[in-house]
């Protein structure tokens, strides 16, 4: 039985993505779980869920794009820079064009740029997070972020209405993007709907409800640290597993030089990723994995 594995779940509408993992916990007994990327509350869709060993990945699926459908509406401002916030400003509507909203999405295509995070964010200011000063209306300077809008498409706009496909980087606050896209428009806009649809290889099409989730259920959904990391990082077949679990480095005779490894063995179990070290030329053991199945092959 495969109890180290990657599981997509379709997270729905109003929840936290820790009340969600909390949740999922409880319905699968497991001993560890954790994800790849806070889904807001008001968001729905793809969170990449990490059980026991598979937790170890969360910092390298972390990295990876993500894609997202979301809906702007125009002309309206609330402080959460989404629409369950508190509206602080309407402003007079008035006709757009298309071409005006493709104006504005094309600006962002492809751009990268330093974001301001929104008020309300988990990001930490001296020990305390920017959502806390918000709430106690402490004034803060709001931190900015390199961010990488890789593809932003139109999909349909309709008088205060435009709806979008963004494919981003880590650490893009799509609540953000939309009040830069509004500032281009020289109008406000706040986020009324957000749907993570991919990310790292992985999309919607095998992702379970919340209340789908039983230990029957995902028996045919789990997917191992091998086929959830070979699209990632080179993945290398060892025939010396026990010097793979006491961490010696790796010399190898290819040519690969690839920042990450995750190295199996003969059963493609995982043992370990490598990082390489540039000035030594070979890789050195950066996370081991202590599953069953890798103790009892070894």
């Amino acid at each position: 039985m495969l109890k180290d594995y990657l599981l997509l779940v379709d997270k729905p509408a109003f929840m936290t993505s820790q009340d969600c993992l909390t949740i999922i916990k409880e319905k699968i007994k497991c001993q560890k779980i954790g994800h790849t990327g806070t889904l807001d509350p008001l968001a729905t869709g793809l969170m990449v869920v990490l059980v026991n060993e598979a937790t170890k990945l969360s910092d390298f699926i972390l990295k990876s794009d993500k894609t997202y459908l979301a809906t702007m509406q125009l002309f309206l401002k609330t402080d959460t820079g989404d629409i369950t916030g508190r509206i602080i400003e309407k402003k007079i509507g008035f006709d757009f064009k298309e071409a005006d909203i493709m104006r504005a999405l094309e600006y962002y295509d492809d751009r990268q740029y330093d974001q301001i995070v929104p008020a309300y964010a988990a990001v930490k200011i001296n020990g305390k997070k920017l959502y806390e000063y918000a709430r106690e209306n402490k004034p803060v300077t709001l931190p900015k972020r390199t961010v990488h809008i890789k593809s932003l498409k139109l999909l349909n706009f309709n008088n205060d209405l435009v709806k979008f496909e963004v494919v981003c980087t880590k650490g893009t606050y799509i609540r953000a993007l939309v009040t830069d896209i509004a500032k281009i428009l020289h109008t406000t806009a706040t986020l009324t709907y957000l749907r993570r649809t991919k990310q790292s290889g992985f999309d919607l099409d095998n992702a379970l409800n919340l209340d789908q989730i039983s230990e029957t259920a995902i028996a045919s959904k789990k997917i191992s640290i091998y086929d959830g990391m070979k699209d990632l990082m080179p993945i290398i077949i060892t025939e010396n597993p026990k010097n793979i679990i006491n961490g010696k480095p790796l010399t190898l005779e290819s040519s690969i030089t690839d920042p990450y490894i995750l190295v199996v063995d003969q059963q493609y179990h995982p043992l370990a990723i490598y990082h390489y070290d540039e000035k030594q030329h070979f890789y050195i053991s950066q996370r081991g994995f202590y599953s069953h199945d890798s103790k009892k092959n070894s």
